[in-house]
């Protein structure tokens, strides 16, 4: 137990913090009751003083495609492509001249399939308003599967299914090479990894792991799940 901390405590000395991916989903004016929905949620007014804090703190905001870069900085990151990213997470982001990356679920694109974490609601965006934010230079665009499914529950055909038609399909609406990836839930396995490395995908991140180490430039990249209190 001893030796363990005190690896734990020289791995940290020699691996210094570089950097933060954070995992965001929705940004909303007003947030759910329900806690599950709760959990995915924050405001524009605390992702701005989040931003704000540190940026104070001497953090500098990129995108993926600087990584890997030297620290510290932040990737600001959305999964599932709700709708509010573009409403709402978009025009503050541009305001404060912040990169942001999101990761899209292609069945949700024009609401072809219910968000069912969200029973009842269309959430997803457009096809028009993926198209707007291809052209703006501060938006990364990922793929994050068709269908939202945990992908260590499929075999190695239907996750190449899953991830190579999310790619093809959100490359047909935005007209550039999609080179970014995001396990659903987090989930993945090696099949996972050696998929996504044959289909080119520069970075896959996963959706725990904390802040990124030196030396630690491998994929999966850990993230950051950032909650508003």
């Amino acid at each position: 137990m001893i030796i363990n901390r005190i690896r734990r405590k020289l791995y940290k000395l020699t691996h210094p913090v570089e950097g933060e991916i954070w995992m965001l989903h929705r940004v909303a004016e007003e947030r759910s009751e329900a806690k599950e929905q709760r959990e995915l949620e924050v405001t524009p007014e605390w992702l701005e003083a989040e931003i704000n804090a540190y940026r104070q703190k001497g953090y500098r905001f990129v995108s993926l495609d600087e990584l890997p870069c030297r620290g510290p900085w932040v990737v600001i990151t959305f999964d599932d492509g709700y709708r509010d990213n573009y409403t709402l997470a978009y025009p503050l982001l541009k305001r404060l001249g912040v990169p942001f990356t999101i990761y899209i679920t292609t069945a949700l694109i024009d609401n072809q399939m219910e968000a069912w974490w969200y029973p009842g609601r269309s959430l997803g965006m457009s096809r028009e308003e993926l198209s707007a934010l291809a052209a703006e230079p501060l938006c990364t665009l990922g793929a994050h599967t068709v269908s939202h499914v945990k992908l260590d529950t499929l075999s190695r055909e239907e996750q190449r299914t899953e991830i190579e038609q999310s790619k093809t399909q959100l490359e047909a609406i935005i007209g550039r090479e999609v080179k970014h990836f995001s396990f659903p839930h987090g989930a993945h396995n090696q099949d996972t990894l050696d998929i996504c490395h044959s289909l080119g995908f520069i970075t896959s991140v996963k959706s725990w792991g904390g802040s990124l180490r030196r030396g630690e430039w491998s994929n999966p990249l850990p993230r950051i799940d950032k909650q508003q209190p």
